[in-house]
């Protein structure tokens, strides 16, 4: 592969981008007046994205729970498809004194009134006295909501202001459950995002102005950032009229917004201050436009990585996942389009007073920098002259932090300990200590009958199945519907039911009864916590022993179909287990094409990938080591659960790839700009390394403070990601890119930029470089002075043999 000439001598002209960036320099306005007009109407559009934001959502399509939730929906005449409990507490009355139960009274009224709530339990109706608590001081009505996840999210906290009007005479009224808990965490996430958003902000303006010394240059990465996460929202808010977003979905578009925007603009802006200091005068389109032929081109490249990895979570059957991936996608394509757009105008608009408003102290290195004779200078002629001792010290750190990833275990946290404070909270912990921490969030099971209405054998096995289940020592009790019919009949065969059914005038059998007869469900509190390893035990007991049990009793005349949170959870983590190894082969697989050619060297395309899995895999060691065995509690202020949220490891795995994939193509690039220049491998990663090194730790420096700010948060599986995300990144910027990286292409010498000729002429042109870098010249033979002709000549004759 000979070296690559300038554009002036002999290239085939301005490459796209090119041209794009110096129109847009050229014609500013233009441009700020679309992009004026986008922020808008942008702006505009983010109460809609914010409003219409759910709760996590852990339905996966196909499985079982999302069957016994269908079921619930269509069989069933009041259309409960959750159930959720209204905690009536009190520390001075007793739960049978007059004034308590006509708290109750009204509180059981206002709910029956209630649009969205199909049925409720009085406590103090017949064979209600289970739901008062053994210290009589605390009464619970269970009630059931209709609708889909967002409608009964939407629902939950009108209830608790209705809820709010009936307490009084010493009584708390407090409504819990999964979707009050989801609305809970939502209120409490946008508190805690507003407060990471501020910090990380704040700290970011700082590091830019010590990475570049003046306001100006500083402060565009930052303007531009946040015009970048403000689009976003706009978009999103417009895409929220047709579909619905995870609420994480607002969080991991703040993180990645902010860094990613800031960090894309911050390599650009590096980049047009070295083009203007090498070859000052030149028109301001002109720099520009060769600003974004090279630093351009490699954000570009970076973006597409970020979207390739992103994309891999629709192979996962859980709109959860979908939901995620479309948002991030979302925010990575405004900020490509932001940096190869209004970026280039804002260049073209500062023009050189860039380098204006210089911070005291830094105007030296504003008007004089010297990379040449820096500290990342001397670091990485230390590690060319020993690759071998300090590259693999490095490696043995990485994978020293890497090894607690092997017991990594997934769970579901219901997220109550970060809204304990609020109503939704403090009813599930009052449920939890006083009852059992499964009465707040039941299992559900959905019996149907293949042939009609339950006949006496269908309901016979019914009832063994009420049975089997309530003599699981994990279960603390099972609503059935033989039960009531033996209370009130005192038998259950199909004559009893159908005469109950013709006689419900209170609505009692509707939401466990489908009013043709041929379904029923079973409610099952679990003694354990609905995200515990006890529970989700219980639902695969069910679902592999009880169902099928019950199932041939009836000589297969009925179904048995399990749903509820936790039966979510195991579906989501077997969902999980079983994607994982198609997404992580078609990230990879697509990632190393994507490298190919860019890079045109097979051996730096897999050395990227190889790269970024050992710093993927140390920030997953340490997260299962700080998290899931909790190493890092009183540090971070959380309770470790055991285990890691089920989605996070591969949401986190697919957004770090696309993150670590950032610096390398952004370091690579700028080595094969030199390799291209004068066919000396050792030059080249030492230029790439020198003038990259700075811009990457403060790249990096900004991401992890953004990242960090999110683990002041209360909610943990914002901590979680949080302290992945900037570790692995931190990790990427120290250990990988300037130790690692550079070492091993030392080693690898001009075997880094081998690629077979068929290969070559095979695949299309898509290259990261147009011409040179503008590396000034010192007279000396260290990087940043010239090549002799012989020596470039000799380095192109080995570059062409190893092709061939």
């Amino acid at each position: 592969m000979p070296p690559r000439t300038r554009p002036d001598e002999g290239s085939s002209g301005p490459t796209l981008l090119h041209r794009l960036g110096a129109w847009c320099a050229t014609h500013v306005w233009k441009v700020l007046l679309v992009w004026l007009v986008v922020l808008v109407v942008g702006g505009a559009l983010v109460p809609k994205f914010t409003d219409s934001l759910t709760g996590s959502s852990l339905t996966v399509s196909g499985s079982e729970s999302a069957r016994a939730e269908k079921l619930m929906k269509e069989e069933f005449d009041s259309a409960v498809t959750e159930d959720v409990v209204v905690v009536f507490d009190s520390s001075t009355r007793s739960a049978r004194d007059a004034e308590f139960r006509d708290v109750v009274r009204r509180g059981v009224a206002e709910l029956r009134e209630r649009s969205g709530v199909a049925s409720v339990e009085d406590p103090y109706a017949a064979g209600g006295e289970q739901q008062i608590a053994a210290d009589g001081r605390t009464a619970l009505v269970l009630a059931g909501l209709t609708g889909d996840e967002r409608e009964r999210q939407e629902t939950a906290p009108e209830i608790q202001k209705t809820l709010d009007r009936v307490e009084g005479d010493g009584v708390d009224v407090m409504l819990t459950g999964s979707s009050a808990l989801n609305a809970a965490v939502i209120e409490q996430q946008d508190k805690d995002l507003a407060r990471a958003e501020t910090i990380g902000l704040s700290i970011a303006l700082i590091v830019l102005l010590i990475a570049f010394g003046t306001l100006v240059a500083a402060g565009l990465p930052l303007l531009l950032g946040v015009a970048a996460l403000m689009t976003s929202f706009g978009v999103l808010g417009a895409l929220s009229y047709v579909t619905t977003f995870d609420t994480f979905v607002q969080a991991i578009v703040t993180m990645l917004g902010l860094a990613l925007g800031i960090d894309y603009c911050l390599f650009i802006v590096t980049r047009q201050r070295e083009e203007l200091q090498a070859k000052p005068g030149r028109p301001i389109a002109e720099t520009v436009g060769a600003t974004m032929a090279t630093a351009g081109k490699a954000v570009l490249f970076s973006g597409c990585t970020v979207l390739i990895s992103v994309a891999g979570l629709f192979l996962v059957r859980a709109p959860v996942f979908w939901s995620m991936a479309f948002g991030v996608m979302v925010a990575v394509a405004v900020m490509l389009t932001v940096a190869m757009t209004l970026l280039p105008a804002m260049l073209g608009l500062c023009g050189t007073r860039i380098n204006r408003l210089a911070v005291p102290g830094l105007r030296r290195t504003v008007n004089h920098p010297d990379p040449e004779h820096s500290v990342w200078a001397r670091w990485t002629r230390v590690v060319l002259r020993r690759p071998v001792l300090i590259g693999g010290a490095a490696v043995l750190v990485l994978g020293a932090a890497a090894i607690p990833v092997t017991g990594l275990k997934l769970g579901f946290d219901v997220g109550a300990s970060a809204v304990e404070d609020a109503p939704a909270g403090a009813g599930y912990d009052l449920v939890s200590e006083k009852f059992a921490p499964g009465a707040a969030v039941p299992v559900q099971v959905v019996v149907t009958s293949e042939d009609g209405a339950f006949d006496d054998k269908g309901l016979a096995a019914v009832e063994r199945l009420t049975k089997t289940v309530k003599d699981n020592k994990e279960v603390d009790g099972v609503l059935s519907v033989t039960d009531l019919l033996k209370e009130k009949a005192g038998r259950s065969d199909s004559a009893t039911l159908k005469a109950a059914l013709e006689q419900d005038d209170d609505g009692a059998l509707a939401r466990i009864v489908s009013s043709r007869g041929d379904a029923a469900m079973l409610t099952v509190f679990s003694k354990a916590a609905p995200d515990s390893d006890g529970t989700s035990a219980l639902v695969r007991w069910i679902r592999d022993t009880a169902a099928p049990e019950a199932e041939r009793s009836a000589a297969d005349g009925i179904t048995v179909t399990t749903g509820g949170l936790t039966a979510q959870t195991v579906d989501v983590a077997e969902e999980i287990n079983r994607a994982t190894p198609w997404v992580l082969c078609a990230i990879l697989g697509l990632s190393f094409l994507l490298l190919l050619l860019a890079f045109r060297s097979l051996l730096l395309a897999f050395s990227a990938i190889l790269m970024n899995l050992l710093s993927v895999g140390a920030a997953f060691g340490l997260l299962t080591w700080v998290f899931q065995e909790g190493a890092g509690e009183a540090l971070f202020d959380f309770s470790s659960r055991g285990f890691i949220q089920a989605y996070l490891p591969l949401l986190t795995f697919v957004v770090l790839f696309g993150l670590s994939m950032d610096y390398e193509v952004f370091i690579i690039s700028r080595m094969k700009e030199e390799w291209d220049r004068t066919g000396d491998n050792l030059r080249a990663v030492t230029v790439g390394t020198v003038h990259t090194a700075k811009v990457i730790t403060a790249a990096a420096a900004i991401m992890v403070v953004v990242f960090s700010a999110f683990m002041i948060t209360r909610v943990v599986e914002l901590k979680q990601m949080g302290f992945a995300l900037a570790v692995a990144v931190l990790v990427d910027a120290t250990l990988i890119r300037v130790v690692v990286v550079p070492a091993a292409m030392r080693l690898a010498g001009p075997a880094n930029w081998w690629m077979p000729r068929w290969l070559d002429r095979a695949l299309p042109r898509v290259e990261l470089t147009e011409g040179p870098s503008p590396v000034p010249s010192d007279g000396s033979g260290e990087p940043g002075g010239p090549r002799a002709p012989a020596q470039e000549t000799a380095a192109s004759a080995r570059s062409g043999r190893s092709a061939d």
